[in-house]
């Protein structure tokens, strides 16, 4: 999928991008962009209203996300704040944050985090990163034109472990290895082959989302 398409399937799902954005943007960031627009439409199926904010508080005029990792609290950048009808649980979905091990406490980086709005107030408010146990999900994104290597896969796994394995996914634009599949296919985290937007790996992310969303949403 080309630079010009990936804007165009973005700016449908989600809204007009930011000029600085779209010119300075390359592809892996375009791609990852893609992936908040799914989750923006997994929250959606999941009864949830989406916000698109640079502030979080008023709705973004044009949207300009992060293009390397960086902390949550820093930086104009859009993310989206997701409410719901009959309770006031909230959450966010953002591109490219550092989150907290539980374990190790080492922050790692997710390109894509939804997790629990009081933890991203709690990020802002006193400068540090969000716990891993606050995640609803992470998406680990591989813009890679081949199969990403069992290296590759094996560095996901040891960060899902960090992050918390059943919140974590594997996605990548290609298909992928036999000896890849494999290895995830032993764990409780998943990877997505050939996921891009409005392939059949987009709608079963989207449905995985969908339903961690709604398991969250009815834990007390």
């Amino acid at each position: 999928m080309s630079r010009e398409d990936l804007i165009r399937d973005i700016e449908v799902a989600i809204g007009a991008l930011q000029d600085v954005y779209r010119d300075d943007a390359d592809e892996s960031d375009l791609y990852e962009a893609s992936l908040l627009a799914l989750c923006v439409d997994a929250a959606k199926a999941a009864g949830g209203r989406v916000l698109l904010t640079d502030d979080g508080r008023g709705r973004s005029a044009k949207l300009c996300f992060r293009r390397s990792p960086g902390n949550l609290w820093a930086g104009n950048f859009s993310f989206g704040i997701v409410s719901f009808p009959g309770t006031s649980k909230q959450l966010e979905i953002h591109l490219g944050v550092y989150v907290a091990s539980g374990g190790s406490r080492v922050a790692h980086e997710c390109d894509v985090a939804i997790l629990d709005h009081q933890e991203g107030e709690r990020s802002r408010q006193a400068a540090v990163h969000p716990r891993s146990r606050a995640l609803v999900a992470a998406i680990e994104a591989k813009h890679y034109s081949a199969s990403p290597s069992l290296g590759v896969g094996r560095g996901f796994l040891g960060l899902a472990q960090e992050l918390g394995s059943k919140n974590c996914s594997l996605v990548f634009p290609s298909k992928s290895s036999v000896n890849l599949a494999a290895l995830i296919a032993k764990q409780s985290s998943e990877a997505y082959g050939e996921l891009l937007p409005g392939r059949d790996a987009a709608a079963r992310l989207r449905s995985r989302l969908d339903q961690s969303i709604r398991n969250w949403r009815a834990r007390i």
